[in-house]
């Protein structure tokens, strides 16, 4: 059970950070509070961390807080690796082949709005995140994890090889 603000059971913690792995989380705004429409979250990508090759079809909009976001998108009118800067916005349509990454030495953070379906993707893979610890790499068991929550929501996930193809070498 997450910890809730205000003693609203359908609301959001906004005080304790989840690591999804590797990108650090914070749940503002869940699916619960807006009629099952939208959800909010603060998310901070620690300095080289790389969200693989993947499609979904929930939407996905980015807005850079701090740092820069690389983002690399199979299709669409800005096809292939982009940079955003802070106050920058990235729309991600449904159903494109898309990853994320922060090459820079510095973390970088984003808003992000997306629909019901994805919040409860990371739900079922965020971890407790406690300040002052780093991130462990993930083990075996959390890739295992990975896919069968990919899997249950049908979401494409990149090969090694299609990673490698746009850069992103997993492992």
């Amino acid at each position: 059970m997450i910890p809730t603000k205000q003693g609203n059971p359908n609301a959001a913690s906004v005080e304790q950070t989840f690591n999804v792995f590797g990108v650090l989380l914070n749940f503002l705004v869940t699916p619960n509070e807006t009629g099952h429409q939208v959800s909010l979250f603060k998310g901070t990508l620690p300095p080289r961390v790389v969200i693989p090759l993947h499609s979904h079809a929930e939407p996905e909009v980015f807005y850079v807080l701090e740092g820069s976001l690389e983002v690399y998108r199979e299709s669409g009118e800005t096809q292939g690796w982009s940079t955003t800067q802070p106050g920058g916005v990235v729309a991600i349509p449904g159903k494109v082949k898309h990853a994320l990454r922060n090459t820079s030495s510095t973390p970088t953070s984003v808003i992000l709005v997306t629909q019901d379906e994805l919040y409860n993707f990371f739900r079922s893979l965020a971890k407790p995140f406690e300040a002052g610890q780093m991130p462990a790499p993930p083990s075996p068991e959390d890739m295992l994890q990975l896919f069968a929550a990919a899997a249950k929501y049908r979401y494409w996930m990149g090969s090694p090889g299609e990673n490698a193809t746009i850069g992103i070498v997993l492992g």
